[in-house]
């Protein structure tokens, strides 16, 4: 007898079919009318969006920048101590005829702002016909220079050391701000328009801050600050007295240095030089200019000689209760 399985069989035919296709002249006549079709309606579409946006353009054109209503007016440009309007015209050789609209703003803004003097600019379109224009311009903060005697030399700089040639219209309100003198480097130059850089620079800045701070209503009494050595800065006033600084402890220095100011203006000297590094037994020596006239039956020699050597005394007394 013959045993059957459990397992199915299955027969799996594989057919094989042979696909053709047949293309005559007539279908591909069909075919590429097909396509001409839809080119026509791509070009079609693209005709009326080109129709359409040179509409738009001649509307902008006849509305705004043919329209005699938005002829340039009007130039309001803030106060300031480094452009006037006749400058602003000259250096962004605005056409006074022109049309508000015709004017590239983001370039003006730009070439506005190759002023180093200038900090930053805004200038925005106020109908009809007015440009107003923002600036704001750097704060001077000392002058900075390599010498002490040419003037062509120096440059402005603000406080964030930002150097800058001096605008003319600027020139009377910074010509007693001190100047910060520093020895020629190579390697860190004194450029207009650049961030100063050089290492004395820091010191002589840090030196102003702190007497700004002490004395904001007294910052013509400096005629300038310059790097003494590795330790020590040199600040000489306008009347040729000239400080020695640390580059630390400024605020007790600049206490000690206004006391022996005071005591010297009150009694009637002039101090030359003053170490104000020490704590205490502050050194001084006094200027050799002669004393002004005394009524008193003694000679001048001995007055001068006598009262120096109590103001010396009187001095070093006042200074070490400091």
């Amino acid at each position: 007898m013959r045993k059957r399985t459990s397992r199915t069989r299955r027969y799996r035919h594989h057919v094989k079919v042979l696909k053709s296709e047949v293309i005559s002249p007539r279908i591909a006549w069909f075919g590429f009318l097909g396509f001409l079709k839809t080119l026509t309606k791509i070009a079609l579409a693209l005709a009326i969006l080109l129709g359409i946006t040179y509409g738009i353009r001649q509307a902008i054109e006849h509305t705004f920048h043919r329209n005699p209503d938005f002829r340039l007016q009007v130039i309001n440009l803030n106060t300031n101590e480094v452009l006037d309007e006749s400058a602003l015209v000259e250096h962004l050789h605005i056409n006074l005829d022109g049309n508000i609209f015709d004017f590239d703003i983001d370039s003006m803004e730009s070439k506005l702002l190759e002023i180093p003097a200038i900090q930053s600019a805004k200038i925005e379109r106020e109908l009809p016909g007015t440009l107003t224009f923002k600036v704001t311009t750097r704060t001077p903060f000392a002058w900075v220079s390599h010498t002490h005697n040419n003037p062509a030399d120096r440059l402005l700089v603000d406080q964030e050391g930002h150097a800058y040639p001096c605008p003319p219209m600027q020139l009377e309100s910074v010509s007693l701000l001190p100047t910060i003198i520093l020895k020629n480097n190579n390697e860190h130059p004194i450029t207009s328009g650049k961030i100063i850089t050089h290492p004395d620079y820091k010191y002589g800045a840090r030196l102003l801050k702190s007497y700004l701070t002490t004395f904001p209503d007294d910052i013509s009494l400096i005629d300038s600050i310059t790097r003494n050595n590795e330790w020590s800065l040199n600040l000489i006033t306008r009347t040729g007295t000239i400080a020695t600084f640390g580059l630390a402890e400024h605020p007790r220095q600049l206490q000690s240095f206004d006391t022996a100011l005071n005591h010297a203006q009150q009694r009637g000297y002039q101090i030359a030089t003053i170490n104000l590094i020490p704590k205490r037994n502050i050194p001084i020596t006094l200027s050799s200019e002669a004393p002004p006239p005394r009524a008193i039956p003694v000679s001048e020699e001995m007055l001068s000689e006598t009262e120096d050597s109590q103001n010396n005394q009187d001095l070093r007394s006042l200074l070490n209760r400091n």
